[in-house]
């Protein structure tokens, strides 16, 4: 028995005592009499649930393998991009919560109606006038107000202003420059050069911290490259031309004291260069990309992954991630958040509404223009030359 089963089992229980409880005032007159048959109704619909579900899901299929695109673009905006199996916990969520709201509905509609009646009338004044009942009702309501107080302070929080890194015109940057192989190869500065001179604004790279070294070299940690190139040298051969991603593979892998050593490493060598307006540094770890942020380095806090399993599979799931994620960026103090555009749904774009969003990597001209046009896209990276597509006041 899963989760659902479990649910509705709990759901049809509370249903079936508010229909025996409600059913003898169904023949009674008066506006009670027609609540009395709509709570009725409202326990009808949660018993009736199972055959809902199987016939929405009936639909949640049929839309997503064989619907009409421009239905499926309203209804499933990301299809293609998720598996069917997030559309249908999303609907298996969807369906809780109309059960849940449904019961308490039900519930607290019939506890209205037998609380109301002439003889529980005097009881509930005599209860009322106990301070021990008041002191209850007090103590049940607490958690809800602290939730909501806690909610809404993380609200005010997360649209306090966050440092900003790049709010020029084009968002479209070369990811690892701009590599055209054989002759150019990804993450070199002949790719960044290229990149540059195409009319990129800025140019993504991968970088590695060498603890024992204390350098910054220019890496894939699944690659290898013909030769040792180090951030230095690149800041040297091209730091004047752009703005530079910097995606540090191994912060996660630091201690925090390393963390903080390479941190002001990195702080030291983006002054020397005088890039400290123009340079980001990107981590999926939060805690240590915390210690860039108080250098004083524009920061990029890379969510999700790029491993679809990676992504929620339920709207519930999603909402608490979220919730995680805006504390994180509220915590770090990051200048913006980076995902893989795949991850970038409507419901994400809601939740992270106020951050500044980073996205990569988009090859088709469509849908880089469609991004390069919503205000708090501010970063789009592409293996193309479409760094011009969109045109700039």
């Amino acid at each position: 028995m899963d989760v659902w089963d479990k649910l509705w089992l709990f759901s049809a229980l509370l249903s079936g005592i508010t229909w025996w409880f409600t059913l003898p005032m169904t023949r009674g007159g008066g506006s009670r009499k027609h609540l009395a048959r709509g709570l009725m109704l409202g326990s009808g619909l949660v018993l009736a649930m199972p055959l809902i579900r199987a016939v929405a899901r009936a639909a949640v299929i049929g839309l997503y393998e064989r619907g009409p695109a421009p239905l499926a673009r309203v209804v499933m905006p990301s299809r293609g991009l998720l598996p069917l199996s997030h559309y249908l916990a999303r609907l298996d969520a969807g369906l809780k919560a109309l059960m849940g709201g449904t019961v308490l509905l039900v519930v607290g509609g019939t506890f209205y109606l037998v609380a109301s009646s002439p003889r529980w009338q005097a009881r509930w004044r005599h209860l009322a006038s106990q301070p021990a009942f008041r002191y209850v009702l007090a103590a049940l309501a607490l958690p809800w107000l602290l939730a909501a107080g806690a909610f809404m302070g993380m609200e005010v929080a997360y649209r306090m202003p966050h440092p900003v890194f790049y709010t020029g015109c084009p968002k479209i940057w070369g990811h690892r420059g701009h590599p055209e192989p054989p002759d150019i190869l990804e993450n070199t500065i002949a790719s960044f050069q290229r990149a540059f001179d195409l009319g990129a604004p800025g140019v993504e790279m991968d970088v590695a911290y060498l603890r024992e070294s204390r350098t910054f070299v220019i890496r894939r940690p699944d690659r290898t490259y013909p030769q040792r190139l180090t951030l230095e040298e690149v800041f040297a051969a091209v730091g004047t031309r752009g703005y530079f991603w910097l995606d540090i593979k191994t912060i996660r892998e630091l201690t925090p004291e390393e963390a903080q050593q390479a941190a002001r490493d990195l702080r030291v060598l983006v002054d020397r260069f005088g890039l400290r307006d123009r340079v980001i540094v990107e981590s999926e770890d939060p805690h240590n990309l915390r210690y860039f942020a108080r250098e004083g380095l524009h920061t990029s806090y890379w969510i999700f992954n790029i491993d679809e399993s990676e992504f929620p599979s339920s709207s519930w799931q999603l909402f608490w991630t979220l919730q995680k994620i805006r504390w994180h960026y509220i915590r770090g103090g990051f200048s913006a958040i980076s995902m893989d555009r795949r991850f970038y749904t409507p419901q994400v774009a809601r939740a992270l509404k106020g951050a500044r969003i980073h996205l990569f990597t988009v090859n088709d001209p469509a849908t880089l223009r469609d991004l390069a046009q919503r205000e708090e896209v501010r970063v789009i990276l592409t293996d193309t030359d479409l760094y011009r597509l969109v045109e700039c006041p």
